[in-house]
């Protein structure tokens, strides 16, 4: 399957990361009754997630050597 890359700013992401949350939050987690749409907007969620935790990492890690 093809991909796309989408490239954002971390107030954009947490933006787009919340309206996701908020339209699959109704559907259970069960597996065998999730619509496969869900289970991909879930995993595109923990993406968002990850990568917005991996640049509040990164910015805590340079206001750390900045006030060193």
């Amino acid at each position: 399957m093809s991909t796309v890359n989408i490239e954002m700013d971390v107030f954009t992401a947490a933006s787009v990361r919340q309206i996701l949350f908020e339209e699959q939050k109704i559907y259970t987690h069960d597996p065998k009754c999730t619509p496969p749409r869900i289970t991909s907007v879930r995993d595109v969620i923990q993406n968002i997630d990850d990568g917005i935790e991996s640049v509040l990492e990164s910015e805590k890690e340079n206001l750390e050597t900045e006030s060193e």
